[in-house]
């Protein structure tokens, strides 16, 4: 009986240091998870709200942990100001270099416009608009960003590979003074808590940590939507060559932008071309090996010029530089008949390292996140996050 009861206690002290050991160690990584500072707004105009009773708390300037439910900030007559929807008739102006931070305990989130964010907001008054920064852990950040690139719908294992190449590509910007990463298409898209449910949760706490490294360094992990059957090389699309961002066939046949049309006006023509009146001809000079214009002369009614195709793209507003053009007349009372014009695309997207589309059908076809990472970058390697991979 003795021997049973020191047994016993032999084993309740071993599972409760194992669950010290396990809490301690789960803490000690929370403390060092990297922290991510995402550019959510840039306006002159904005609100701010909690969700519901619970306050927010805001300091900085004028004020020392002012509990309130929700402000606005405007920009009135050339100054810029701030109040409180308790007191709407108290205005407090606005100067250029003033920092704000509002927080919330609330797991419901803090309403900025019509999304919802966790963890903070810093607040920057600048001379031409109002920087709103959302400060938060990059895993929270993570379950956001996988949700916001790609449906949630899709294999888990290619919501997988999204968290490992996304967390990747977040923790490779630098950033400036104010923040890190953009929250646009610029980086990648961010809409806060209302991009988060538990597939992205799911996939983002099974990769948790792990990133793609070369060399051991953190890549360049860029990725698209759609290729259009090739994947790019990097150095067709900007001039660094990066190894592991190297062309492969793509496996996105299946989406609606692997094929696609637009036709242009020659009214819009003119207006995105004034300095050589429009558009009348198109002459690729250069394709890249997988057939995407690299570099084109373009001539209007005053001249011409050349451009290059990630440029001449921008410009047009098409999905993808994987394109060809077809001039039209269009139907005119005047003389002589204008000119439209008409493009013909595969894919979306600059075309370089991870197809989307690819991904979920690999992911589709069994594949796990490791293998469909390791065939769109190449080379590289998958390990838990180090700062020394910066």
């Amino acid at each position: 009986m003795i021997l049973k009861f020191k047994n016993f206690c032999s084993k309740c002290c071993l599972t409760t240091i194992l669950v010290i050991c396990v809490f301690q160690s789960e803490s000690v990584f929370a403390s060092r998870e990297p922290i991510i500072r995402v550019l959510i707004s840039k306006n002159n105009n904005l609100r701010i709200r909690s969700d519901r009773s619970i306050p927010l708390t805001i300091e900085g300037g004028f004020f020392s942990s002012k509990k309130i439910k929700g402000l606005t900030l405007k920009n009135q007559k050339n100054r810029k100001i701030l109040y409180f929807d308790k007191n709407k008739q108290k205005k407090y102006d606005l100067k250029s270099n003033q920092q704000f931070q509002v927080r919330s305990s609330d797991g419901r989130g803090i309403w900025v416009g019509q999304k919802r964010f966790s963890g903070k907001l810093n607040l920057f008054v600048l001379d031409s608009e109002i920087l709103v920064v959302n400060v938060l852990g990059i895993e929270k950040y993570l379950s956001s960003v996988v949700g916001s690139e790609m449906p949630t719908k899709w294999p888990i294992e290619a919501l997988k590979a999204q968290a490992i190449a996304s967390r990747t590509y977040a923790l490779k910007q630098k950033g400036n003074s104010f923040f890190d990463i953009d929250s646009t298409q610029k980086n990648q898209v961010y809409n806060g808590l209302e991009s988060r449910n538990y597939k992205t949760i799911r996939a983002v706490k099974s990769t948790r940590s792990l990133v793609l490294t070369y060399k051991n360094k953190l890549i360049n992990a860029l990725f698209h939507s759609s290729s259009g059957g090739m994947t790019e090389n990097s150095q067709d699309v900007w001039k660094n060559k990066y190894p592991y961002l190297s062309s492969v066939k793509d496996f996105d046949k299946n989406n609606p932008k692997f094929r696609w049309q637009k036709k242009i006006s020659s009214n819009e023509l003119i207006n995105l071309f004034p300095n050589i009146g429009g558009l009348k001809n198109i002459e690729i000079l250069d394709i890249t090996s997988t057939g995407r214009v690299k570099n084109v002369k373009i001539t209007g009614a005053y001249g011409s010029d050349q451009m290059s195709g990630v440029v001449l793209r921008k410009r047009l507003g098409l999905n993808s530089n994987f394109v060809r053009f077809k001039f039209f007349e269009e139907e005119s009372n005047n003389f002589p008949l204008k000119k439209g014009l008409i493009v013909f695309g595969q894919g979306s997207g600059h075309g370089v390292g991870m197809s989307q589309w690819g991904a979920k059908y690999l992911a589709s076809r069994g594949q796990k996140a490791e293998r469909i990472l390791k065939y769109f970058y190449r080379g590289v390697q998958i390990k838990p996050f180090r700062k020394d991979y910066l």
